[in-house]
């Protein structure tokens, strides 16, 4: 009797499990296959770090021995104001072959437009000037092929404000994107070609839609808490919006920082000559023209009105100027070694369960010497995110994102 009744359950729960795998598939089977399909192309899922091509210090040993074959950096404009090849250029290049070299491939992001404005003196959005747009990107592809893997084409657009300045509006980026996608699309051959945003970027990605054609992926760039559903809701919306295999393109997580005390910030203020905000938002031009370069370079980005830069210092940038973490910012991790490597081995084994993620690079591998925003040393928003600190030691970090890998290689299959 009990055997009877042990074999009906039995029968029940395997038709149950039949029934879940069916509608698992029916919800998920396109994105699997779109991965699939993008991991015939880079040779299977996508591990890489996202690094500044100007700090990372020849330690490729160590960099395949976490785990990682994929390294994402910025292109520089290749062509000088008198149309020869660029010194940060011609050095872009021999990077990228010391990285084929070793068995790494680069992910080459293609200039911001900004750039083309400095360096190449054209606006490249402009009608008469599509052509050289394309031309640019036609070139990159065609000169780089060997030493890279693939291209993105520029980043996080969406932010127009930071990266896609002075295009000003997201249509403008669009378009800018989508010209060079359809340009490289007829020259790219083996290279993977895509584009990404900041966080979901639902807009710019629906801007996107005539260029989808010529994407092998969409790239996204998350920073959140470490609760797995932060990310999985955002990058399944992704995928349900432009139905491509979804690349994490950047995430990471601070392994310094705290709130500073009022007296902290009061003698932070002072070391610029004020006693309060107050005196300085009334002297905001002197004031500005004291910080570092970079800091003043993106308060003038963020408004042409001397009278808008004390909301953008004080309000906007707070974190910044002051070089702090608030503490409400991230709630299970503590901002420290530690708390970073915590941080790692919670979310990556998630992550890698998702059904349209085809890779993940974290940024990044190095601790930076400055703040690439603000230029300040001591601000723990862009100095403290390697997985390897300034001197080259490895954090707890490094071993986490070395673990995670190991065991996604190591298990049978994606569940």
């Amino acid at each position: 009797m009990r055997s009877g009744i042990m074999k009906v359950i039995q029968s029940i729960l395997l038709i149950f499990s039949m029934l879940f795998s069916q509608v698992g598939l029916l919800l998920h089977g396109p994105a699997v296959r779109a991965v699939e399909g993008l991991h015939e192309k880079t040779g299977g899922y996508v591990f890489g770090i996202t690094e500044p091509s100007d700090t990372f210090d020849g330690d490729y040993d160590r960099l395949r021995a976490l785990g990682t074959d994929w390294i994402r950096m910025e292109i520089p404009y290749p062509f000088d104001p008198s149309g020869q090849l660029s010194g940060s250029y011609l050095a872009f290049r021999r990077s990228c072959a010391e990285f084929a070299a070793h068995g790494i491939k680069v992910l080459g992001i293609t200039p911001v437009p900004r750039y083309f404005f400095a360096f190449g003196g054209f606006d490249p959005v402009a009608p008469e000037n599509h052509q050289k747009t394309r031309d640019v990107a036609v070139f990159l592809c065609n000169d780089l092929r060997d030493v890279i893997g693939g291209l993105q084409v520029a980043n996080e657009l969406n932010l127009t404000e930071t990266f896609g300045y002075p295009l000003e509006t997201e249509e403008n980026c669009a378009l800018f994107t989508g010209l060079q996608l359809e340009a490289l699309h007829e020259v790219k051959g083996d290279l993977i070609v895509g584009y990404n945003t900041s966080s979901t970027g639902e807009r710019f990605h629906k801007l996107m839609a005539p260029y989808y054609q010529y994407c092998d992926y969409v790239g996204t760039d998350m920073y959140y808490s470490g609760i797995a559903y932060d990310y999985t809701s955002r990058i399944r919306k992704i995928y349900r919006i432009t139905k491509l295999p979804v690349l994490l393109l950047e995430v990471g997580y601070k392994g310094a920082g705290a709130p500073k005390t009022d007296a902290e910030r009061l003698e932070i203020l002072r070391s610029f000559g004020y006693d309060s905000e107050k005196a300085a938002r009334a002297d905001i031009e002197n004031f500005v023209a004291k910080l570092p370069e970079n800091f003043q370079m993106h308060i003038r980005m963020g408004s042409e009105d001397p009278a808008d830069w004390g909301d953008l210092v004080f309000d906007t940038h707070r974190g910044h100027f002051y070089r702090e973490i608030s503490g409400k910012l991230y709630k299970r991790c503590a901002h420290t070694p530690e708390g970073q490597a915590a941080y790692f081995r919670d979310l990556l084994p998630k992550l890698m369960r998702l059904e349209c993620l085809a890779g993940i690079l974290v940024f990044r591998y190095k601790d930076a010497q400055s703040c690439w925003f603000c230029g300040f040393s001591d601000c723990p928003h862009e100095t403290s995110f390697g997985l390897v600190d300034v001197s080259g030691n490895e954090k707890p970090a490094f071993f986490a994102v070395q673990e995670a890998i190991a065991a996604y290689r190591g298990a049978p299959s994606r569940t």
